[in-house]
């Protein structure tokens, strides 16, 4: 019996911390919805510099590439 009644506090123990844990992360997650104007625009301008400095170079070597593989073949582009 005695065995029974601390299994019992260590459960109630147990589901108060998981209570707090579950209450820090809601928590977490509100503060991370709440995005501003200031940090939309500076994702907004790093999504931008990302395209520019990374994604067009890389565009324009595929295509410089497969231009010569057409000319190669014989083909007008």
């Amino acid at each position: 019996m005695d065995q029974d009644t601390k299994v019992v506090q260590e459960l109630q123990e147990l589901k108060q911390k998981v209570g707090h844990l579950e209450d820090l992360l809601t928590e977490q997650a509100n503060q991370k919805e709440k995005a501003g104007p200031v940090r939309t625009f500076i994702d907004a301008l790093v999504s931008l510099l990302f395209g520019v400095i990374v994604v067009g170079p890389v565009v324009v070597i595929v295509v410089g590439v497969l231009m010569v593989v057409a000319s190669w073949l014989g083909m007008e582009v």
